[in-house]
């Protein structure tokens, strides 16, 4: 698989693969996955929509929100394909369609999507065929109870007779079961137990390896309809045609690049995006009833944790700076890891993150973390230090009386790291720094290298950095977990997956989820982690601020410049607000009286801003610690839970050592 190094490197077109890696069809899946490693010079990055319509819905939502995809391939549910199109058409976004079969799939504005097979009409115009050719005259139709399944019975059903005569099962000597190939293997088996002794013919969901050994004994006199030539070759034609293309031309976009996948793929399609039939009928885009072949051992998945589902070695739950960094480092360690990411819409704490970054911080723990962050992530040099939007600010924290000989001890360690810091006395503070009044304050530490991240591009840096290394992304909301013999349990909004062990870095959303050692209780006891408001506002001053990056521990302010954005050109100032034991959310709104609170703390500091114009400000929650450092490790009720959170309003800095740590305890866990 393909990547560029984070931060740097030849552009390489990045591909949401999108399709069932996990679950009952996940079986499915793997095909993406094989054509995509078989398949170089594009960045393949894959979403796991469980094979489910409503979730394929979201993950084309996701994809959308990225703006960074040049194409999206699979959708192998129709259903699912039919709700994603019109997300993808409306963004301009192309889709290649490898093994959606629905008839009119298509129907709607052309220069959409590329299909490259078939559609069910004609499957099971072969299928009622094949009955026929091998000479039986009565027919029995059943299905799964899916809706997919369903929809083909009605289908078949409505077929003209052409020689096959429709009965109940119990005067059939063929039995066509439709439906997914789990469901489908299901039916059969209780169909023969219940005496049903004639020819069983299945529908294309069934083509896949490991039917034979589902369906068992019951699958003597079995056939299976299939793509022509097997559904491999659908996807890796499709996939090598997208790699063909955006190799070699990886700024393509749009109808541009739809029209050079048509020009490139190794069939012809209609205007409307539709294959052309074959001019023979015995080559290209078909279907065909092929004999079952007997079941062949299959090596049991690391993986599986249910009786027909696939299940993830390691799930993170959260996809903010913290999650991504920590499913990045278990990607790259070759486990098979999945991220889930809620709704674009959803406020996640990294995005109302201030950014602030320093390596220096009193409390020793949270120090030893700072110092190892700033080796992997901030310091100049370390991987991805320019794609982070980083503004070397130098960064200032304003110190009391009894912060003093703690601050000595920290800066005695940064500089023995090779981290530029000095400690300031006041009137050092005031002549460096006039516009700050310094009447309370003992002393300061001054770092240079200091200064603020962009949290988005962060965040969207270790995102596809996790995405590169194979990392799987589900979107949804996490629910529920529970813990059983040898996994985890993890309940979304729209259905379960299953993990060997799991990565809690919710942040504050961590106390809504339920079956974990934090969720006894929102309104927590004293000890207990608790959520918190935190409120900062844009000020614009006349000319440039030429303002560090500040941490007042002596008022509880914080404040940087701010260079883009929401409050360009002027300060970001925060002030603490106790607003505790709320639910996470956030917003880019302050009211006018929430920008009076902060501005009148912030003024006590920087009389300036009392003239300031107020520009907006946002708000956000997190989750806090009752002594501030960040919770890391294994939950004692859950030991395949590892917590990764409890920022306590300072979590972005230390994010990438909190990853380290975190990764390594979930290796732990998986035993």
């Amino acid at each position: 698989m393909s990547a560029t190094a984070m931060g740097g490197g030849a552009r390489t077109a990045r591909v949401a693969v999108v399709g069932p890696f996990s679950g009952p069809r996940g079986a499915w899946g793997e095909l993406l996955e094989g054509a995509a490693a078989a398949h170089g010079g594009v960045r393949w990055e894959f979403h796991d929509d469980r094979g489910d319509a409503l979730v394929a819905r979201k993950v084309a939502e996701t994809v959308v929100a990225d703006g960074g995809y040049a194409l999206a391939v699979g959708h192998f549910n129709s259903a699912g394909a039919r709700l994603a199109l019109p997300v993808y058409r409306s963004a301009g976004l192309p889709l290649l369609l490898p093994l959606a079969t629905a008839p009119r799939l298509l129907d709607g504005p052309a220069g959409a999507a590329l299909r490259w097979c078939p559609d069910d009409l004609a499957q099971l115009v072969e299928v009622r065929s094949a009955v026929r050719r091998a000479g039986h005259t009565r027919l029995a139709v059943a299905d799964d109870g899916s809706t997919y399944g369903a929809v083909l019975a009605q289908l078949l059903l409505g077929l003209p007779a052409d020689g096959v005569r429709l009965v109940d099962a119990g005067d059939a000597d063929a039995l066509v079961v439709c439906g997914t190939h789990v469901g489908a293997a299901r039916e059969a088996r209780a169909r023969r137990a219940a005496g049903f002794t004639g020819a069983l013919y299945f529908t294309d969901d069934c083509a896949v390896d490991e039917f034979p050994g589902l369906l068992g004994d019951a699958g003597h006199t079995a056939s299976v309809v299939r793509l022509r030539g097997g559904a491999r070759a659908y996807v890796d034609s499709a996939v090598a045609t997208a790699a063909a293309v955006l190799t070699k031309r990886p700024d393509l976009t749009g109808t541009v690049l739809l029209d050079a996948l048509r020009a490139q793929a190794d069939r012809r399609f209609t205007p409307e995006g539709e294959p052309e039939p074959s001019a023979t009928g015995t080559t290209g885009p078909g279907w065909e009833v092929v004999r079952l072949d007997p079941p062949s051992p299959r090596p049991a998945a690391a993986g599986l944790g249910g009786r027909d589902g696939r299940t993830y070695d390691v799930l993170v739950i959260g996809a903010g700076i913290l999650g991504a960094a920590t499913a990045g480092l278990l990607a790259r360690q070759g486990l098979r890891v999945a991220m889930t990411v809620p709704p674009a819409d959803d406020p996640v704490a990294t995005r109302y993150s201030g950014g602030l970054v320093r390596a220096f911080e009193q409390d020793p723990v949270i120090r030893e973390l700072t110092l190892r962050s700033h080796e992997l992530a901030w310091r100049e040099g370390a991987a991805g230090h320019g794609s982070s939007g980083f503004r070397q600010t130098g960064s200032l924290v304003l110190l009391g009386e009894s912060d003093l000989d703690g601050a000595a001890k920290g800066v005695a360690e940064l500089t023995g790291a090779g981290i530029e810091a000095e400690l300031l006395t006041p009137r050092e503070l005031e002549e460096r720094f006039p516009g700050m009044r310094t009447h309370d304050v003992a002393g300061a530490v001054w770092e240079p290298g200091g200064g603020y991240a962009d949290p988005a591009a962060t965040c969207r840096r270790y995102r596809e950095d996790a995405a590169a290394q194979g990392a799987f992304v589900l979107p949804g909301r996490v629910r529920h977990l529970d813990q059983r013999t040898g996994h985890v349990q993890v309940t979304l909004e729209q259905g379960q997956v299953g993990a060997r062990a799991v990565v809690l870095a919710a942040g504050a959303g961590t106390p809504w989820i339920r079956g974990h050692g934090l969720s006894a209780t929102v309104e927590a006891p004293a000890g207990r982690p608790r959520t918190k408001r935190i409120r900062y506002a844009f000020f614009r001053l006349p000319g440039d601020p030429a303002v560090p990056t500040v941490m007042d521990l002596v008022t509880g302010l914080w404040a940087r410049p701010q260079h883009t954005g929401l409050g360009a050109g002027g300060w970001l100032v925060g002030r603490p607000v106790g607003e505790w034991d709320v639910p996470p959310g956030g917003g880019d709104r302050v009211t006018p009286a929430q920008a009076e609170h902060i501005r009148e703390g912030a003024v006590r500091r920087w009389p300036g801003i009392e003239r300031a114009e107020f520009v907006g400000g946002r708000y956000g929650v997190d989750l806090f610690t009752a002594d501030g450092r960040p919770l890391i490790g294994r939950d004692p009720s859950a030991p395949r839970v590892v917590f990764a959170t409890g920022g306590s309003g300072a979590g972005f800095k230390t994010a990438p050592a909190v990853a380290e740590s975190a990764a390594a305890h979930a290796v732990e866990a998986l035993g």
